[in-house]
């Protein structure tokens, strides 16, 4: 049986190849544009899993229409769902 509540750290890179997900910032993949940290809680097994994605780092050179045909193409790291509420902030 899980033990509650349950978090969960770490960080979500976007490539040129879609997302990849590592427990630290650091090393970036190769070809990175952008980094988001990760938070998960959920304080009970009948209750929402509530995800905090912030973007904590931007390539100084990606171009804002490079970074929106990322999105496009692979989505956000977490989609929402019946189960889980997500929450996109920014600090770059």
């Amino acid at each position: 049986m899980a033990r509650y509540p349950q978090v969960h750290l770490g960080y979500f890179h976007l490539t040129e190849t879609g997302w990849i997900r590592q427990r630290e910032i650091a090393p970036l993949p190769n070809g990175c544009q952008e980094t988001w940290r990760y938070e998960s809680e959920q304080l009970s097994e009948d209750a929402k899993e509530r995800v905090c994605l912030t973007r904590v780092w931007s390539r100084p050179d990606a171009s804002p229409q490079t970074l929106e045909a990322l999105h496009a193409r692979f989505g956000e790291p977490l989609e929402p769902t019946p189960a889980r509420n997500v929450t996109l902030e920014c600090d770059v």
